[in-house]
């Protein structure tokens, strides 16, 4: 049996503090992350517990840790000892009984004898964990569906507790899923989870934000209405909104009091469900969330970053490859492409490794903006995610600039913000990429499932014999390099940021002597690590960072305003002579070329720039003896 490639993954916790009937820790995992579990890789083999959303047939999301992964050419056996600790649970007011509930599941039900334990201490450590006399142990084998779980957590009430997963003492199965974990005393009959809160985190000033919560129905009955306030810390908005929510069913609930704030400004908004069906929530813990909210003096550009996992050996990843040029051609300015390749000549181990755990494995996939995961990256797929995120308002514009000694970059990256932070957590990042990638081995050759065109047109691969020979292959957006990590530079931004401020960081790169710079990318991100999501990114060529920064010859040039929608005006003293202006996108390509012959004096041109794509372009002014280059940006 061919183990499945399909994952899945979701955790997610909450708390409580009432002697009455009441849950006091819940997580389904819907948060689409593991931040608020500590993860340990005890066996040190760089694959641990993440969170996906992967269609199992069975659940959404959940958590989940490998025995075996599907790298090439024929898997690879993992030896897990992977913990996944929960936040602090506190039972201090709990009395009676109290149970900590669960479901686990073996992903690929013909190799399904994962070994898992479960943990209960008053510590967060795992020493003190794996002492502890509150513990479960299974294997939990083949079976029907998710298998319910329970432990007897009764001897901690009047404690903080912590529970912790160990997937151990297994190898070459598959995955181990674990989903609903729940602390609780007897169900309750009317009960509430806020699963999350759907805010825009960033939003021009005087403008109206609908927030809406997701809620689960956890209790006995029916949930027919919520009280909900969501407060900025001033001032409460409640609101009483008429549902109909089946036990076990989520619904999101609109709160008819829009966000809205005239100035630019910084909030934590915090939402909370008071009451269900007009009595008191018995399970406040679970009920709260806070997020954050921030207006902008403007709106930076947002382009999207599409990652696409790929490989040679990958006889469906043409499709990938089909999609990702789509995107990359259509919206040459709004969308950042990277190939990041597995099981070939090309692999960044680092990078295919760091994406697998964030968008799952399975060959092609792809993720966009480390937002969509597990997205299909043919062309509908990822022409639907690029919809949902490049409408996203951002709160600063990101430029790259570079210098070069030999063959060694010094690429600068900058942030440029337009709202305050008092704790940002951000990071800037650079990732390389190359475009016209060949090689002469057969490894380079593209396995290809579409020859012969039993699997339908796939953009001329149809045509293509499978495999398709390495002569005949050349690989664009090839993932090259991790400047600064997956995750970005630690301490590139910093965590108070007033309006107007600009972050930089300086990376070194030096280039291959197998690689063809003008043919090489920078791609510059900022990454939200409370998320781990890609806020934007901006893409140069090589060639065009080295002369962005270029001043030479013309002098009093003023471009305005910047950025620009319609026009951008043009002024400069001219000495009696012929002059080119010419923009270029980030790609280097040419979009706009002018010439003015004669001009002497002050000149003031106004420069159409409304055909042009959201995004960073470059001007040259050039009069045939000396030029002047600087960036420029289109808002739409």
């Amino acid at each position: 049996m061919i183990k499945k490639t399909t994952l899945l993954l979701t955790l997610c916790f909450a708390c409580t503090q009432f002697a009455t009937a009441q849950t006091y820790f819940y997580d389904d995992f819907s948060s689409g992350n593991l931040n608020d579990w500590t993860l340990t890789d005890s066996d040190g083999d760089g694959n641990n517990w993440y969170n996906a959303d992967l269609d199992d047939g069975v659940q959404e999301e959940h958590a989940t840790s490998a025995s075996w992964i599907p790298t090439q050419p024929a898997g690879e056996i993992l030896f897990p000892d992977n913990w996944m600790v929960s936040p602090a649970i506190d039972l201090t007011s709990a009395s009676g009984n109290v149970f900590l509930e669960w479901k686990a599941y073996g992903q690929d039900q013909d190799w399904a004898n994962e070994n898992y334990s479960v943990y209960v201490a008053t510590a967060s450590d795992i020493a003190t964990l794996g002492a502890s006399a509150t513990t479960f142990s299974e294997v939990v084998g083949a079976s029907a569906g998710y298998v319910d779980r329970s432990l007897d957590v009764s001897a901690h009430t009047g404690q903080v507790i912590y529970v912790a997963f160990r997937h151990h003492n297994v190898s070459d199965q598959f995955r181990l899923n674990i989903d609903d974990v729940r602390v609780t005393s007897d169900p309750t009959p009317t009960d509430s989870f806020l699963k999350s809160i759907d805010l825009n985190k960033y939003s021009l000033i005087s403008v109206d934000n609908q927030l809406a919560v997701n809620v689960k129905n956890i209790g006995a009955n029916p949930i027919s209405s919520l009280e909900i306030n969501w407060n900025d810390g001033t001032t409460d908005h409640i609101s009483t909104v008429n549902t109909s929510i089946a036990v076990n069913e989520v619904a999101t609930v609109n709160h008819p009091m829009m966000v809205n704030y005239a100035t630019a400004v910084e909030k934590n908004i915090n939402v909370t469900i008071t009451k269900i069906n007009g009595i008191t929530n018995p399970s406040p813990a679970v009920n709260s969330r806070i997020t954050t909210f921030n207006t902008l003096s403007q709106s930076g550009t947002k382009a999207v970053l599409i990652e696409e996992s790929t490989g040679t050996w990958c006889g469906w990843c043409p499709r990938g490859t089909v999609g990702l040029e789509y995107m990359a051609t259509t919206y040459s300015n709004t969308v950042v492409a990277i190939a990041v390749h597995n099981g070939d000549p090309m692999t960044v181990s680092e990078y295919d490794t760091a994406l697998v755990n964030v968008i799952g494995a399975g060959w092609p996939n792809s993720g966009v903006d480390r937002k969509l995961v597990g997205v299909d990256p043919g062309q509908a797929s990822l022409q639907g995610a690029f919809d949902t995120q490049i409408t996203e308002v951002v709160p600063m514009d990101l430029t790259a600039s570079a210098s070069q000694i030999g063959n060694n970059l010094t690429i600068s990256a900058q942030a440029n913000f337009y709202t305050s932070f008092s704790s940002a957590d951000f990071r800037l990042g650079v990732i390389i990429t190359e475009d016209g990638v060949t090689g002469t081995t057969s490894d380079y050759g593209q396995t290809n499932y579409y020859s012969g065109g039993g699997e339908g047109p796939m953009g001329g691969y149809e045509s293509l014999p499978n495999p398709v020979p390495a002569s005949q292959m050349v690989y664009d957006h090839v993932g090259r390099a991790l400047l600064g990590g997956f995750n970005g530079q630690a301490g590139s931004v910093p965590a108070v940021i007033n309006a107007g401020d600009t972050a930089s960081y300086d990376f070194n790169y030096a280039i291959p002597a197998t690689s063809n710079q003008d043919n090489m990318h920078i791609v510059v991100v900022l990454i939200d690590q409370t998320d781990g999501t890609i806020v934007s990114a901006v893409q140069s060529s090589v060639t065009q960072a080295l002369s962005v920064e270029e001043v030479s010859g013309i002098d009093s040039v003023k471009i305005y305003p910047n950025p620009a929608k319609d026009l951008i005006n043009v002024a400069f003293d001219a000495s009696n002579g012929d002059y080119k202006i010419t923009v270029t996108d980030m790609l280097g390509r040419t979009v706009i070329n002018k010439s003015y012959e004669g001009l002497f004096g002050n000149q003031n041109i106004e420069l159409p720039v409304a055909q042009l794509n959201a995004g960073h372009y470059i001007m040259n002014i050039n009069d045939g003896n000396a030029s002047y280059s600087t960036k420029f940006i289109v808002n739409k």
